[in-house]
């Protein structure tokens, strides 16, 4: 077993009269002659030492089951991507606004400005930057927004094809020819109805 500086291990098989199993220890220092100093107790108070044949008998490494279940979310690099991916121009006009044109790499179009009262305190540097700063801001709206929907069809049946309907108002008796059609339906009578083809595509 190759163990670390900061590893955690459990015990397997009680050690002593100190150790029992399901105990676990902190890897302090793995020394050059093969020794593994280690701490245990309350707060890993207590120190310990054991050779590499003592480890493989009694420890194996830790897993923590408990850990944090990451929810959906929007990352900084994620957008940070999207930006690096996007194309950029940038107008200035009546010598005191600066107009950033940004075109995403799905070719969604953002336009943000930024402007001064006086055209002598004007640098199209400092308003493009501001622009930049307006158009991540969009950029995360709209991602959010596109998540939403996403956990929201996942939750309510109605990804992909949306070829299972589960409300009530849906009154169609060929539901999957009735999807499969145009935005132009009529045996689906409720426009509302998520899982309605004229609202799903």
């Amino acid at each position: 077993m190759n163990v670390n500086n900061g590893d955690k291990l459990v015990v397997t098989k009680k050690v002593a009269s100190f150790l029992d199993e399901g105990d676990i220890i902190t890897v302090v220092e793995v020394g050059e002659n093969g020794l593994i100093s280690f701490a245990f107790g309350d707060g890993f108070m207590h120190k310990g030492v054991m050779n590499a044949a003592e480890c493989e008998e009694h420890f194996k490494k830790f897993e923590d089951t408990t850990a944090k279940v990451v929810a959906p979310t929007i990352t900084e690099e994620y957008i940070a991507d999207i930006m690096e991916n996007s194309e950029f121009e940038i107008h200035t006009a009546f010598n005191k606004c600066t107009i950033v044109t940004c075109r995403l790499p799905n070719g969604f179009v953002i336009v943000e400005s930024s402007a001064c009262v006086s055209p002598e305190n004007y640098d199209e540097d400092t308003g493009a930057e501001i622009c930049f700063d307006k158009i991540a801001n969009k950029i995360w709206e709209l991602e959010g927004y596109r998540l939403q929907q996403w956990l929201w069809e996942e939750e309510n049946g109605c990804h992909g094809d949306c070829n299972e309907c589960e409300c009530d108002e849906c009154d169609c008796e060929e539901l999957d020819e009735c999807l499969d059609t145009d935005l132009d339906c009529d045996d689906c009578e409720d426009f509302d109805c998520p899982f309605n083809s004229n609202y799903c595509h």
